[in-house]
């Protein structure tokens, strides 16, 4: 699979990943879409493409995919400059250096959704992507927006207040999948 050839709208990570959870060549693979966030909407990130060439991006969320089959867990981020796709392991282990974090508020949380929850309730109006005014932030996908009957609209997804709806996944949680112990 060549990231070139797959639907791709800058800083429209969750309809990227929206339309990646339907690639037939991950047909085989259990497919979780993570939304990666905290409750003050500010994760680092290294190795991501940055204009500034900044070694470190923050996000205020992200979303990826993660594809796994038996011995085989694999990250799918459009944004990232690691290898497409890349090992959970090593993702983890490249993207999340927490040494510069001083509070635990600070540190990146995951929310796990199905691929087929997601690609079937997922609402997207992009009205994130606009100013007070109305105007783009970012030039909008060339595609239609995503989902008009869902139940999964993006603000729910960015609730990482501990009143959401969806686990909450630390990163020693996500550690712990890569090392086979579940939480």
């Amino acid at each position: 699979m060549k990231i070139k050839e797959l639907k791709y709208s800058e800083n429209f990570c969750e309809e990227n990943i929206w339309h990646l959870c339907q690639n037939p060549e991950l047909e085989g693979f259990t497919k979780k879409v993570l939304i990666i966030s905290n409750s003050n909407r500010n994760c680092s990130f290294r190795f991501q493409k940055s204009p500034n060439g900044d070694e470190l991006v923050w996000w205020d969320y992200h979303v990826i995919l993660l594809a796994t089959k038996p011995e085989l867990q694999l990250i799918y981020d459009f944004d990232s400059t690691l290898e497409f796709p890349s090992s959970l392991k090593n993702y983890l282990e490249a993207t999340f250096h927490t040494e510069h974090i001083q509070e635990d508020k600070d540190l990146p949380g995951f929310k796990s959704i199905a691929s087929e929850d997601f690609i079937h309730s997922f609402i997207s109006d992009r009205g994130h992507m606009k100013d007070e005014q109305g105007n783009w932030l970012s030039s909008p996908p060339k595609w239609p927006t995503i989902g008009n009957n869902g139940n999964l609209p993006l603000p729910d997804l960015l609730d990482f207040s501990e009143t959401s709806k969806e686990r909450i996944f630390s990163l020693v949680d996500m550690h712990a999948l890569v090392n086979g112990i579940s939480n």
